[in-house]
């Protein structure tokens, strides 16, 4: 299991059911994660955010959210998600693929007018969805009926989640903004890349040089490009990257706190215990003693 999956599948399991790709976790900052940094999926997820306030980044835009508030990302979009200083934010957070509403006809109406348009990225719409509007009030009622259905699980209750959805997505075509384009970085698709290489090598050796070249950027100019997409630095990013990784294998894994540091890309130890502590304010024995 990779970062990615341990961040988004850890937390408490509501509307799961083999071979039906719909799913809602209940996560809460900074209690679950002191922040979801930056990533993509090709799944479509619903940001359903219930108490507290924060902020959902979207490529480049940082949007902010409150009790209410709905953010939907598109399949293969940058996003990260952060709760405000000192304020407890719950979400719920759905996800899944776009593929459980097709079918086989050919030439299909929602394929082609809502579908396809998602995954492309070329169905627009106001967001977030704040309330006290129609298109929330839409909204909303289509992903509270879905929960129902869900918790209820009565038979066939996957084929009301399914309506539910179709709900859900004749609002975003019913509210779209015809004509509207989101201008998207230039540079999504390297930071992608390096995002990807982060982590599939995050326990290497990894420089700026390194992350540089496999863009073909020169090492000052990926610099620049990188902490203005992402906010912070690509050092900043690969430490707290292995960081949260080892975190996880702390909680996870009997592996000595020795051996973890060396797992997750620190070849210095004392390094390690500093930097572990600045994260989560307590050295990596008392987190373990505390989670377990």
């Amino acid at each position: 299991m990779n970062l990615e999956e341990y961040s988004q599948y850890k937390e408490t399991l509501l509307h799961e059911q083999p071979g039906f790709a719909y799913n809602t976790y209940l996560c809460t900052i900074p209690q679950d994660f002191t922040r979801v940094d930056l990533h993509w999926h090709e799944q479509m997820e619903i940001i359903y955010v219930k108490k507290g306030s924060g902020s959902v980044t979207v490529g480049s835009h940082k949007y902010p959210v409150e009790a209410g508030t709905i953010m939907p990302i598109l399949p293969g979009e940058l996003h990260a998600i952060d709760g405000d200083p000192g304020v407890r934010m719950e979400y719920e957070n759905i996800i899944f693929s776009l593929s459980l509403m097709d079918n086989q006809v050919e030439n299909d109406w929602a394929r082609r007018n809502i579908l396809g348009p998602l995954r492309k990225g070329n169905l627009r719409f106001d967001r977030p969805i704040h309330k006290g509007t129609p298109f929330h009030d839409e909204v909303s009622g289509a992903l509270d009926a879905a929960d129902n259905a869900c918790s209820e699980r009565s038979d066939g209750y996957s084929l009301l989640v399914r309506s539910s959805l179709f709900r859900f997505f004749y609002a975003i075509y019913a509210h779209r903004s015809p004509g509207k384009t989101e201008r998207h970085s230039q540079y999504e698709d390297a930071i992608k890349q390096v995002l990807l290489f982060v982590q599939t090598h995050f326990s290497d050796p990894i420089t700026v040089r390194d992350a540089a070249s496999l863009i073909d950027y020169s090492d000052a100019h990926f610099m620049r490009v990188f902490r203005r997409e992402t906010g912070v630095t690509f050092v900043e990013y690969l430490t707290d990257y292995r960081l949260r990784y080892a975190s996880y294998l702390l909680r996870e894994q009997p592996d000595s706190i020795g051996a973890i540091a060396s797992m997750c890309g620190f070849d210095n130890f004392s390094y390690f215990i500093r930097r572990f502590r600045r994260k989560y304010g307590m050295s990596p024995r008392e987190y373990r003693a505390r989670e377990r």
